[in-house]
């Protein structure tokens, strides 16, 4: 299979992720009450909404990835950002420790192999 098609893939599978993780952050609540906890954070229904924006972006993205390159590379930049305000949250929020651990290694793991295969195509910051 051709690099760039795996590239393309996994930019689209990357879109659906984030758009349905964003499904589950503006249902944020129904899974606190369910565990337990009875103070949903505001920011949930903010980020579930960014991420249905984003992951929409991703797969408007993989259409022309020469000329839209620079949306998955901040979507890299943001995962990094999650990555770290994930290790960060680990301390704090000890019941949700699966989660944050499956989510860091899967935005780390995605983060890297679309790094990896956009430099294979030279796509890293190629002039449209």
């Amino acid at each position: 299979m051709n690099s760039k098609l795996i590239l393309k893939y996994l930019i689209i599978v990357g879109g659906i992720v984030e758009i349905c993780i964003g499904i589950l952050f503006l249902f944020l609540n129904v899974i606190f009450e369910q565990a337990g906890i009875l103070n949903t954070p505001i920011f949930a229904q903010m980020a579930g909404s960014f991420l249905i924006g984003y992951g929409i972006l991703l797969l408007y993205s993989s259409r022309n990835l020469e000329r839209y390159q620079l949306i998955p590379l901040i979507n890299i930049l943001i995962r990094g950002l999650v990555i770290i305000s994930g290790i960060l949250t680990t301390q704090q929020m000890r019941e949700f420790i699966s989660i944050f651990i499956i989510a860091i290694v899967y935005d780390s793991s995605w983060s890297i192999f679309v790094l990896i295969l956009m430099q294979k195509n030279k796509l890293l910051f190629k002039q449209s």
